[in-house]
């Protein structure tokens, strides 16, 4: 079965990207990533972007444009697709409201943490070639 999910890419004015430190999770543990998780049932993973972000950052945001899907892919096989979507935020004051979240920090797109996701990465390229 492969794991479908999808998150959101959040710009401030001064053009850094908000990203999220994973913190006690099966996948992808102690890496920073945007924000997201996995798609529910009969959701779109646009939809499943915009209500993950609400969920664990109480904020509410209206897509931009698609930054692509990764493919996670382990032994030879495809276990895992990840759309990314740049958003804005339209309301709500950002906060935790996900245990699974550790920190959350605005960083300068071209100075970003070493740990950094491997879909993130992927969203972030094809930003900065559009």
């Amino acid at each position: 079965m492969v794991l479908k999910g999808a998150g959101t890419v959040i710009l401030n004015e001064n053009n850094e990207i908000l990203l999220i430190k994973r913190h006690g999770t099966s996948t992808f543990n102690q890496l920073w990533a945007n924000p997201g998780g996995k798609t529910e049932p009969g959701e779109t993973q646009e939809e499943a972007a915009i209500r993950e972000t609400k969920e664990e950052l109480n904020i509410d945001v209206e897509t931009i444009k698609p930054l692509g899907t990764y493919e996670d892919i382990k032994d030879g096989q495809l276990i895992g697709e990840y759309s990314g979507f740049l958003v804005k935020i339209i309301n709500g004051e950002l906060k935790i409201l996900d245990p699974k979240i550790a920190e959350i920090k605005y960083f300068k797109i071209h100075d970003l943490p070493s740990n950094l996701a491997p879909y993130t990465k992927l969203y972030i390229k094809n930003l900065q070639s559009n």
